[in-house]
Parts: structure tokens; C-alpha cells; sequence
């Protein structure tokens, strides 16, 4: 009864448009985990909007200091939240378990499998956790995977099929097959904006974005925030093993620009080309 009205307000405090560009989700008799792209700060209430039904929304709830300003909080919790500390097993353990509990109770969930903002700038959709896959596989849940953008002045979002995770038995196939559908669909929403040339894109014009959707949460940290992300364990990034090896410290774009330029520069260096 709530959904509308709730949806309402989120399409009220949003600053852009929200379009459904295209939902190819045909509901059936189970409960549904939609597994959405993440990229900026509106993304959720866009998202939100766009579902024919409620969905409990799974968000990361680590501190005071990470928490959007209290009117959206009191909106979230009218929509319906489950909790989770990223960084803490039980409490994932925990989240797991009302996950479950929702979707036995025929409830549909809504979570960002990526942890954390995409602002990666060489990946449509960061590597995702399989969270929502092991929750399906327990309850038979549906998976329906959802890409969200800018697109011109607007957000656009696409809803896509259902996933058939249960065509997979190896987890990390699983895994690298619904990121697939993600990246397919939010690449749609990509090339629907002007064509451009990275070339001509100065690091300053991300930057800016970037810096843009943290402010719109005061003191939330990006390192601490990029610190979320999915690895696979042990696993580094190029620019770190670069940086480790030139005795520098690795920094991210907003945390000191001058030294990721530096980093930047080792990598592009080591990619080039050797001619023999």
C-alpha cells in the first residue's frame, strides 16, 4: 500500500527525470532479488522508482558518518532496509538471513551487488559479490538484473529478463555471467549518450563527477567506501603492484590527484607497447 506514495516522494526529491526505458521482467509466482548497477548518489530512489512493486532495499550501514541525511533515512525505513556492515562477517551473516526471511514472506529485495560506488573508470560494472545468487539458491528466488544512468538530463533505467543462475553450478561462472547481463545492459545506457572520445575527457571532468556525489553525503570517505569493493582474495591492481614497485604510496583519485596522475602515468607506461 505504501509503494506508490513512497515512490511519489522519491520521484519528487530526485533532481532528474526518471525514465524506464525498457522492462523485460515478466513476474511470476516467485519472490525477486534485483541486482542493480551503482554508480551515483540517486541511483537507488531511480531504481526504487521504477519497480512495479515495494522491494526492501540492502544498504551498508557502517556508521553515523556513512549515513545519508535523516528525512531519506526515514524514507528508506518506510520502504523497508535491511542492514549490513560490509567489513563484518556476522552482520553479513545476519543480512543473509532477514534476506532469506523476506523473500520466504514472498517480498521482492533490492541490492547493489558492486559494494560500492562504480568509479572505476576502465569497468561498466565492478566485480561483483555472490551475495544475491547464494540468497537465490536458497530460496528460489528470481534474479533480475538492473542497469541505471545518466542519460542526457535524465536517469534511465533498464529492468532486464531473469537470470537463470541455476544453469550454473561453479559460483565464480555464475558470478561472471550475471555481471555480464549487468554490463550488457548498462552499456545500452551508455551508448545512448553522445559519442565521445576518452582522449578528449581531461582527469579533472571525473574528478569533478566524483567529487560531485560525495559531497552529497557529508564526511563520507571514498578510500573507505573503494575499501568495500569486491576482491577476489589476495588479489591487487596493477596501480598498486606499480606504485609498491616506484616506493610511492597508492592514493585514489580523491583522496590525492596529484599522486593517482603519478601512478597513472607508471601505468601507462608499462602498458605500451615494446618494439623488437
Amino acid at each position: 500500500m505504501i509503494h506508490r506514495p513512497l515512490t511519489a516522494i522519491f520521484s519528487l526529491s530526485l533532481p532528474r527525470k526518471v525514465r524506464l526505458l525498457r522492462n523485460e521482467f515478466v513476474p511470476n509466482d516467485k519472490p525477486t532479488i534485483f541486482v542493480a548497477t551503482h554508480i551515483f548518489y540517486d541511483d537507488i530512489a531511480a531504481v526504487l522508482c521504477c519497480l512495479r512493486s515495494a522491494a526492501y532495499l540492502l544498504i551498508g550501514v557502517e556508521s553515523d558518518d556513512n549515513l545519508p541525511p535523516l528525512k531519506e533515512r526515514v524514507v528508506a525505513r518506510l520502504n523497508g532496509v535491511i542492514g549490513v556492515e560490509r567489513n563484518n562477517k556476522q552482520s553479513r551473516t545476519e543480512a543473509f538471513y532477514e534476506m532469506v526471511e523476506v523473500l520466504n514472506r514472498r517480498g521482492d529485495i533490492l541490492v547493489f551487488p558492486e559494494a560500492a560506488w562504480n568509479f572505476l573508470p576502465n569497468a561498466v560494472v565492478a566485480k561483483i559479490n555472490w551475495g544475491a545468487i547464494r540468497v537465490a539458491q536458497h530460496t528460489g528466488a528470481n534474479i533480475v538484473p538492473v542497469a541505471v544512468n545518466i542519460i542526457g538530463n535524465d536517469y534511465g533505467v533498464i529492468i532486464g529478463s531473469r537470470f537463470e543462475y541455476y544453469n550454473h553450478t561453479n559460483p565464480k561462472d555464475a558470478i561472471d555471467a550475471l555481471r555480464d547481463k549487468m554490463a550488457t545492459l548498462a552499456w545500452e545506457l551508455i551508448s545512448l549518450n553522445p559519442l565521445a572520445r576518452r582522449e578528449n575527457l581531461t582527469y579533472e571532468y571525473w574528478l569533478s563527477h566524483i567529487r560531485e556525489q560525495y559531497t552529497k553525503i557529508p564526511r563520507k570517505d571514498q578510500s573507505k567506501e573503494e575499501s568495500f569493493m569486491h576482491r577476489l582474495k589476495d588479489e591487487v591492481s596493477l596501480g598498486e603492484v606499480l606504485a609498491d614497485l616506484h616506493g610511492i604510496e597508492y592514493k585514489s583519485m580523491a583522496v590525492d590527484y596529484e599522486q593517482y596522475k603519478r601512478i597513472e602515468r607508471l601505468i601507462d607506461g608499462w602498458n605500451k607497447p615494446v618494439l623488437l
